[in-house]
């Protein structure tokens, strides 16, 4: 069936129910709980300032090093964080023995730690993508939209970024989405502000992954 067709009958099932206030209300909670994504909902919560302080700055640094393009590890028990390039971690040897001169990686001598990996691209693109969406200067945004929406995105974006004026604005954006993906995606259980709605999203997509 097409997609008017199936809009057709969405339509109709409405005008059948639009004066029962109560299937309405059902059907916009089902709707919102559904369909919208928790970035709609919440895209305006510090889930930094949520964090009991201990971890802010755990969660800064993490982030810091993502948007290098890092692979970051995090040791829960004393909260250090170490990151190293992806292609320095996918030459390593972990069935091999080292001296401790011979390689200077902490996370190699952890007891517990949790590997964090950078965005994807389709992730990355879409920060860029959320950023052009709520950029107030029109004529930035519109140069920069062009450029998501021809060849070669990222490198074209990054080169209209690096000579606007909203270079800075860029990277507090991005700093701030990536400190959220932190949180949502790994330091979720600490928010003070906890709950049963994000438990049930969050613990989801938690991607806690033993090196």
């Amino acid at each position: 069936m097409s997609a008017e067709k199936l809009l057709d009958k969405v339509l109709s099932i409405l005008r059948d129910m639009k004066d029962d206030k109560e299937k309405l209300e059902k059907l916009l909670s089902f709707m919102e709980d559904e369909f919208l994504s928790e970035e709609d909902e919440d895209e305006d919560v510090d889930y930094k300032e949520q964090l009991p302080e201990k971890y802010r700055e755990v969660v800064r640094l993490i982030a810091n090093g993502l948007s290098a393009n890092y692979i970051c590890f995090y040791n829960p028990d004393t909260l250090e964080v170490e990151d190293i390039p992806k292609s320095m971690y996918e030459e390593l040897d972990f069935d091999a023995e080292w001296d401790d001169d011979e390689l200077d990686l902490s996370f190699l001598k952890w007891e517990n730690g949790i590997k964090i990996e950078p965005l994807d691209s389709r992730e990355s693109f879409d920060i860029m993508d959320r950023f052009v969406n709520q950029l107030k200067n029109k004529k930035e945004a519109y140069k920069l939209t062009q450029a998501l929406n021809g060849h070669k995105p990222f490198a074209n974006f990054n080169h209209i970024i690096h000579n606007s004026d909203c270079r800075d604005e860029w990277f507090a954006f991005r700093q701030r989405q990536l400190e959220r993906y932190v949180i949502q995606d790994y330091f979720y259980k600490y928010l003070e502000d906890y709950n049963k709605k994000w438990n049930n999203n969050y613990q989801k997509r938690a991607q806690k992954r033993k090196y």
